[in-house]
């Protein structure tokens, strides 16, 4: 432990904020532009030095380096075969280091569950129910969104994302 306990909490929950909020970011740039930045996924990847330094708890971040390889060679798979995004690919691997053994099942679990609700959404008439309704009160980029052949899958990483943010604050 570098710092004093009190110090090392405060920074442990300000860097998990901060993680917390990159992945709102790269949900929101997702579902507007289907577009996951890099500068996003990188600074996700260099705030996590920081977290395992300050923080109390055991992080093996060793076998979080290789869940986070195992996600991207999948992911990279996925995405030679046109099945997931270039971004989303970097995106759930940065995730997947942030999660680490500990929390990995449940992050690809969340993720896996809130993106088969979207795709759900998509290949039903509740697309076309929900984009009228978005419509009919004003809201047209989420009727764009319905109506789109794309689905922004970095939605749903983020919000497996945030869960692993909000273990990792809780155990704190």
């Amino acid at each position: 432990m570098l710092f004093s306990a009190e110090f090392s909490q405060i920074v442990s929950s300000a860097v998990i904020a901060v993680f917390v909020g990159l992945l709102i970011a790269a949900a929101l740039n997702d579902l507007c532009v289907y577009r996951i930045p890099n500068w996003l996924v990188v600074s996700i990847v260099a705030l996590y030095p920081i977290f395992v330094f300050s923080t109390e708890l055991q992080i093996d971040w060793l076998m979080a380096l290789a869940g986070a390889t195992g996600a991207f060679a999948v992911g990279f798979s996925l995405f030679y075969f046109g099945v997931m995004g270039g971004g989303d690919v970097k995106l759930i691997s940065a995730t997947a280091l942030w999660a680490g053994p500990a929390h990995i099942l449940e992050f690809l679990f969340i993720t896996a569950i809130v993106g088969g609700l979207m795709s759900i959404i998509m290949v039903t008439p509740a697309r076309l129910a929900l984009a009228s309704a978005f419509d009919t009160i004003g809201l047209h980029r989420p009727r764009e969104i319905l109506l789109a052949n794309v689905l922004p899958y970095g939605v749903a990483i983020a919000f497996g994302g945030v869960v692993v943010g909000l273990r990792q604050m809780m155990a704190l």
